[in-house]
């Protein structure tokens, strides 16, 4: 850093350019800042402090706040009707992005806009309203999800589904059967009534796959989890809250016979017995048509594992799960925000990045915005500095993160302002220290 005959502090003889990423609210003792107001603090603060041109951004892809993290970059808005997840016609909003030059459109979907509130329904059940993530959770469904990507994809040739604070688990269903125009039936009630779905019920893959002929599907998932398992997604349920345990179990046994259904309509399995009783006697060696049927149910397996297994199939209680069947592509959440946000080309321009997040925990370390920038900026020799309400992941795990220095703000908005000076002036190179 030197300093330019007008006194004006500049990096390598001209202004320090700063990345600032924000990648939630931050919960001080004062009141909690959204990511917006903690973008403005640091970006102002910092600025005054140091002289520095700041390149604010927000990225924010959780629960609630994958459409606001684009709402400056996608302004175009639609307002269509569909159900929410516990079937009550609501209003959402989904994003379209501006046409390119062949005139393609991207559309951005939001699971989170359809999640019933407590209230929402003609009647709640009881001790909704004590525990607004139990009551009915089974029973959820992921239906208004499909209708806004049928409306989305008369609008757009790629529509990006984001999986995250859908507050569903049914592995997709209702989304499926809303996308094949299909009526009241197992895929409609929820993931507890898939145990019910039987062939009939998962060919309706087949007829939204048609339905959606000629549209790119994603999905934006906001976890890696697989569909089933100890480590899936109802593996997490019962984790995050012993008292769904058994109703975890209930959702798991419903998962895997959906998940079989689907695989074996996608692996257009025939009709009839795959293997014969163990019991039986013995037998000729298999003809042709007993080595067919052996290599169909092997298809199915194979499918299923594929598609139950995948990272983020489990996202959204298992939306992944049924995007992945209708062929779409699963993608972190954040690093579709940081791609329509341009993050390569702002960090490109940038000489430090700045990333704000709540807690710098092993959580945040390790996922959403704050690795996502680390990555990005580790390809170019940029450091990146952290500010956080509070400090817990210690130095060798900061380090092999790529962190380069992390800061706590404090835990009132007075002590955050005043921090984030210091820490502006240590990094233009004003003092010694922060």
């Amino acid at each position: 850093m030197t300093c330019a005959t007008d006194g004006t502090r500049t990096w390598h003889n001209r202004a320090m350019r700063l990345l600032l990423a924000v990648a939630e609210p931050l919960a001080l003792t004062d009141g909690t800042l959204s990511a917006s107001e903690v973008r403005d603090l640091v970006a102002t603060a910092w600025g005054a402090a140091s002289g520095a041109l700041v390149d604010a951004c927000v990225l924010d892809p959780g629960a609630g706040g994958f459409l606001r993290a684009l709402a400056e970059h996608v302004t175009d808005e639609v307002v269509t009707v569909a159900r929410d997840t516990r079937g009550r016609d609501v209003p959402v909003t989904f994003r379209l992005g501006q046409a390119s030059t062949g005139g393609a459109r991207t559309a951005y979907v939001e699971g989170a806009a359809l999640r019933a509130t407590v209230g929402s329904a003609p009647t709640d059940p009881p001790g909704a309203s004590a525990h607004p993530d139990q009551g009915d959770l089974g029973a959820r469904t992921s239906y208004g999800v499909g209708q806004v990507v049928a409306q989305a994809a008369r609008l757009a040739s790629r529509v990006v589904v984001a999986t995250g604070g859908l507050g569903a688990h049914d592995a997709g269903a209702g989304l499926v059967a809303a996308l094949a125009g299909a009526g009241d039936g197992p895929l409609t009630r929820g993931g507890t009534a898939l145990g019910e779905a039987g062939r009939a019920d998962a060919a309706q893959v087949l007829a939204a796959r048609e339905h959606l002929a000629g549209t790119e599907l994603v999905g934006a998932v906001d976890s890696d989890l697989p569909l089933l398992g100890l480590h899936g997604t109802n593996g997490a349920l019962a984790d995050a809250d012993p008292a769904l345990a058994a109703l975890a179990q209930e959702l798991e046994r419903a998962h895997g016979h959906w998940a079989h259904e689907v695989s074996r309509a996608l692996a257009h399995v025939p009709t009839g017995p795959a293997s014969r009783s163990l019991l039986a006697g013995p037998t000729a060696p298999p003809g042709p048509s007993a080595r067919a049927a052996a290599g169909a149910a092997q298809s199915v397996r194979e499918t299923s594992r594929a598609l139950t297994a995948l990272p983020g199939a489990g996202a959204g209680g298992g939306l992944g799960f049924g995007l992945a069947a209708l062929g779409a592509r699963l993608l972190p959440g954040i690093a579709v925000v940081a791609d329509v946000v341009g993050l390569d080309a702002r960090v490109a321009a940038a000489d430090l990045a700045v990333v704000v997040v709540d807690a710098l925990d092993a959580s945040a370390v390790h996922d959403g915005a704050l690795p996502e920038v680390a990555r990005r900026a580790a390809a170019l020799g940029l450091p990146v500095v952290v500010l956080a309400r509070e400090v817990l992941a210690g130095r060798r795990e900061q380090a092999a993160a790529g962190i380069s220095g992390a800061y706590e703000l404090g835990r009132d908005l007075s002590a955050a302002r005043a921090r984030v000076g210091r820490v502006a002036r240590t990094w233009s190179g004003s003092v010694p220290g922060a």
